[in-house]
This record gives structure tokens, sequence and C-alpha cells, in this order.
């Protein structure tokens, strides 16, 4: 998939991704890529094509070695000589293999066979989004909220890994049949703080590489970009799928780019022609594309804050988003709303992923809807087969809820490897620490809670929570010595975090109320000394 699975044939338009060959090179290309049909590269069958896009042609094939179907990008043959093309084949590859995350497409394998360079990856059953508007119109808030928050969790681990997109359109969004959203196409990514100086990232305009419908300022200027550009392309791309069309629109990249640079877009409402869209929604996509990029989120982790709740009970904030005091109480709700539109839309697995916590801290939601054992719970075999994901791990151990399935979690996708397997392994401590206080084994729970402290790599704020509900569990056992060295550390990360990072108290507060709190020891002079 990525840039041809979920492209079509044709001639180059302003939307399509700048540097593709010459009308006549993609007639030789055409030719050449129907004689891979029915043919074998490398361990792959082609079957058949699947679309193209600026440089390669994608194909759906069979991995004979392991009996699965695959997509395969092959750099075109007219290309294949080129040393530009080359570097950015294998950059591409780079790039995406360097992440592992439910929201990306996995590659498998890069190679070279008979000259011909290959990308063979994750075959999604879906439409790209660019497609599904085509035929379907424009996206529901609901549908929206989806899209954005799936788009969001893709980029913040991109970013986590030193990578921008700098292409983020709808060609390079697939929505899978089950429901799923995964970016594709890294062909145009910026690792870390490495420059690219090929020619294959200059236009014919003299223009950086990228889809000008959907670049920021500062990339179609040739300036540095960040993943906070990669976020105005997002905003950019969420306005064409909520109004049907982009907020900017010229018959060249040069009038494109100097749109985005200068001019400013139809309100979103205005140009969708209803009031179905929160205005919270409007206001975190106006934020998502404001020119100057300090003015922007500042990174894909906050505008998930902003989209889980964390960061919307700040009245300042609010006037960041908005732009204006009117939206505040709107802001307010984004947490409450965004809660409830997951728990419907997005099913257990994303449930569990956005609000496991708070029923790990309250624990009666969560203990008293789990069952007594069952004959098929007691005869299944501890030993835990590896999934092909650590999203997929966790929804396991989900099912599962044992302890063999939590310990699986970072067992076969050691939490050290990259960002989503230390999320997903932090979110499995927790569970298996609240598996044992339903089961009555309330030293296990405190053990579990004591590796999960001394993990050095353990967010703040999950400290502050994993501090809290080792006192409960504590006080429970009787140790009065250890409660007090626990409630201790929890006053002490709850003050350094009231100073330095106000979202995180808040949103602890939300999970144990302050009237709850006292209980901890924390009191309302805490963090104020």
């Amino acid at each position: 998939m990525s840039e041809g699975q979920n492209g079509s044939p044709g001639q180059p338009s302003p939307d399509q991704s700048v540097g593709s060959p010459p009308p006549a090179s993609q007639s030789a290309a055409s030719q050449s890529a129907a004689s891979l049909i029915g043919t074998r590269l490398a361990g792959y069958l082609i079957l058949s094509r699947l679309g193209r896009g600026g440089m390669a042609d994608v194909y759906s094939a069979r991995d004979v070695a392991l009996d699965r179907d695959v997509a395969i990008k092959v750099l075109r043959q007219n290309l294949a000589n080129d040393r530009d093309y080359i570097a950015r084949f294998r950059r591409e590859a780079k790039a995406a293999a360097k992440l592992n995350h439910p929201n990306i497409v996995q590659i498998y394998e890069v190679g070279e066979d008979a000259s011909r360079y290959y990308i063979a990856q994750e075959l999604i059953s879906g439409v790209n989004l660019h497609e599904w508007l085509d035929r379907n119109g424009v996206l529901s808030p609901d549908q929206a909220i989806e899209i954005l928050y799936g788009v969001t969790s893709a980029l913040d681990a991109a970013a986590s890994e030193g990578i921008t997109h700098r292409d983020i359109k709808p060609e390079n969004v697939m929505w899978s049949k089950t429901g799923s959203v995964k970016v594709a196409d890294f062909g145009l990514a910026r690792l870390g703080n490495e420059r690219d100086t090929t020619h294959a990232d200059l236009t014919q305009a003299g223009l950086t590489l990228g889809t000008p419908r959907y670049m920021s300022p500062e990339q179609v200027q040739g300036r540095p970009v960040d993943p906070r550009s990669d976020l105005y392309s997002l905003g950019v791309m969420m306005y064409h799928l909520l109004t049907g069309r982009p907020p900017f629109e010229a018959d060249d990249p040069l009038a494109l780019a100097f749109a985005h640079v200068n001019e400013t877009p139809v309100p979103l409402d205005r140009a969708r022609g209803n009031k179905d869209v929160p205005e919270w929604l409007i206001a975190i996509i106006a934020k998502l594309m404001r020119k100057d990029p300090k003015d922007r989120f500042q990174s894909p982790a906050e505008l998930l804050e902003a989209l889980t709740g964390d960061a919307m009970d700040q009245r300042t904030h609010a006037k960041q988003f908005a732009g204006a005091a009117s939206a505040t109480a709107h802001l307010q709700r984004i947490a409450d709303t965004q809660r409830r539109l997951r728990s419907r839309k997005r099913m257990q697995a994303v449930a569990i992923m956005l609000v496991p916590l708070l029923f790990v801290v309250l624990g009666a939601a969560v203990v008293a809807q789990v069952q007594r054992p069952t004959v098929a719970k007691m005869l299944r075999p501890d030993v835990v087969p590896q999934a092909d994901s650590v999203e997929a791990q966790f929804l396991d151990a989900v099912h599962r809820n044992d302890v063999a399935g939590w310990n699986a979690v970072a067992k076969y996708f050691p939490p050290a490897e990259n960002a989503a397997n230390r999320s997903y392994a932090t979110k499995a401590a927790f569970q298996l620490a609240r598996y044992y206080e339903s089961e009555g084994g309330l030293k296990d729970a405190d053990t579990t809670l004591e590796q999960l402290l001394n993990d050095p790599g353990l967010g703040r704020k999950y400290r502050l929570l994993a501090w809290a509900w080792r006192v409960r569990i504590l006080q429970a056992i009787g140790r009065p010595e250890a409660v007090n060295e626990a409630k201790r550390q929890l006053e002490a990360v709850y003050a350094d975090l009231k100073t330095t990072n106000p979202n995180a108290v808040r949103w602890f507060d939300r999970m144990i109320p302050p009237s709850e709190q006292s209980a901890l020891g924390l009191t309302r002079e805490t963090g104020n000394t």
C-alpha cells in the first residue's frame, strides 16, 4: 500500500506528490509493471497491481515462505539507476521499519532482486481516505474524531523516534474494513536531524517534496520542518474530510504555496454548511492550521492530551485553542465527550487504551464485572502465544485477563524497544496489579506496583498514580511504615508535578477526586510549600 497501494493511475496533479517522472516515463513504467504480474520477486508471487505513486508501483503479492498476503512496493525500473530515488526509497523503508504501531502500516522486508528494489509491507483491506471521500462524501464528526485520533497516535509514535512524515494527506491514510486507521508512505520522511540533499526532493518549481495541497507554510518555503509541520497537514486534511474540499485550491503548486503562507481559509462550519461539527473540534482544527508553528500544538503528544481530555480544564489553554473565550465551555467538555464517543465507537480496544487507569484506581467499576473463573479459564494453558503486534498482544491479555496474559505483553514486546511497547507494558502492569487485587492477592499487587515504580522509564504522571494506588494497597495489607514512606513519595511527586506539569495534576484529580485524596495523605497544601 502506501504510495501505490493507495494511489491510482493517472497524470500528476496539484494534489499528487511532486517529483513524479514525466508522462513518457510513466508510460514505459506501466508496460514494465504489467510484466511483473504472475512473476516471482524474491520470495513473493506477484498477484495483481494495486496502484502507483510518484516513484513506485504497488502490488498485492503472496509471501510464499510464510503463506501470507502482503503489499509489495517496487521502485519503477526507469528510476532504478537513479541514486537519488534509490536513496529516497530506502529512506522510506528505514523510517517505517523503525515504527511498530497499530496506526502505522507495518514493514516486513526491504530488499533487491535482479536490480528491482522492493518493500514488502502489511496489506490493508480497505480504502484510503481520498477514495472514501469520493465514494461516501464528507465525514461525520464521529468519524472525523476517529481519524484524527488514529493519525495523531501514528504521528506521536513517529515523533518519539525522531521521524517527521512530511506528506500527510488523505491518500496516505488507510481506513480498513475493520475500522482501523493506518498511516502509510514514509517516502518523504525526515529522520531526526538528517538533511536530505537528493534531487528527488526538489520539484520543478524548486519547492521541497510533499503534496502542495496539504503542505505547511514552512515546508513550501523550504524551511526546516518538524512534527508541527505534520500537524498542520493533518489539520488541512481534516478540514478537507469534513467540508469536502481543501481550505486552499489553485491551478498550480506555486499558487497553492502562496495560499498556505498568506491566506486564511473559510471557517470550517461555514464551508461545511451546517453546525453539526462541535465547536471544540473546529477550534482544534483551526489551531492545527495556524501559520506559525509556535501557534500550533507543539507535538502530537500535546494534541493527544487535548483529545483525551487531559488538558481541557484550563481556561487559558482553551483560549489558545479557539482564540476566543467564548469557546471555553465547549473545550472544557471535551474530556467527557471524547470518552463517550470512544466507548461507543472504538469498542473495547481503544476504551482500554485510553481509560483503563480510571477503572484501575477506582477498582469497583471493572472488578465488579469480573466473573469467577470458568472451566475454560481454568484449563487455559499458561503459555501465551505471541501476537503479531503489541496492540494485538494487549487485546489478547484483555480477553484472557490472567497473569500469563498480562505478563506476555512485556515479554514479547520489550518496553525498551519503542514508545508503543512501553505504553502498552505500563498499562499491562497496572491491569496485572488490578487483577491480583480483584483476586485477593494484595501482596502480589503490591509487588507488581513496586516493580513498576522501580522502572526509571515510567512517566511521572503514571508514577503519581502508581504511588497513590500503592498507598491504598499497603493500607489494606497493614504495613504502616511502608504506608508512610509511600505517602511521602506520593506527596513529593504530586508537589513536583503541581509545579512543572499542572495538566498531569488535573488528570490525577479527575482520577482520584480531592475528596478522596486525604486518605492517601494529600492535602490542599501539598505542592504549595
